[in-house]
């Protein structure tokens, strides 16, 4: 059975895989901080932001920038109010036309039903590259 912080979470997923923008942030306190490391000036879906529009701005660079091929979610795991998610992804990146597969992990903070805190743990640096067109190292 699945707790109300991962409830949280599925909602959250099934309004991102419909690319649905105000559904995605209904799911969002207001202060909440959105972090995707990398480099704004090369990955403009990149960085850290805080509340509603600025996440807007950044989900708006991401689904513009990236074509998901595969998405694959493994098992949900909560503790303390945070819920972690492992998967694999393979997306295309645009203008370069790159594919990138890799894993990745997501890291929500829940609290009172809406995510406080998002963070992705992924391959930053292969994400830049594909994006911008160099060739993409991957260890295996």
């Amino acid at each position: 059975m699945a707790t109300g912080h991962i409830a949280a979470v599925n909602a959250y997923f099934e309004a991102f895989g419909a690319r649905d923008m105000d559904r995605i942030l209904s799911y969002f306190a207001p202060g909440a901080i959105w972090t995707i490391p990398g480099d704004q000036a090369m990955t403009p879906w990149a960085g850290r932001r805080i509340g509603p529009e600025e996440i807007r701005q950044s989900l708006a660079a991401f689904f513009e920038a990236v074509e998901p091929l595969e998405f694959e979610l493994q098992t949900m795991t909560e503790a303390d109010g945070r819920v972690f998610v492992p998967g694999r992804y393979a997306s295309r990146f645009h203008p370069s036309g790159q594919v990138l597969e890799s894993e990745l992990v997501l890291r929500f903070t829940v609290v009172d039903g809406l995510i406080t805190d998002y963070r992705v743990f992924e391959d930053s640096l292969g994400i830049t590259r594909a994006y911008c067109g160099e060739p993409v190292i991957t260890s295996g």
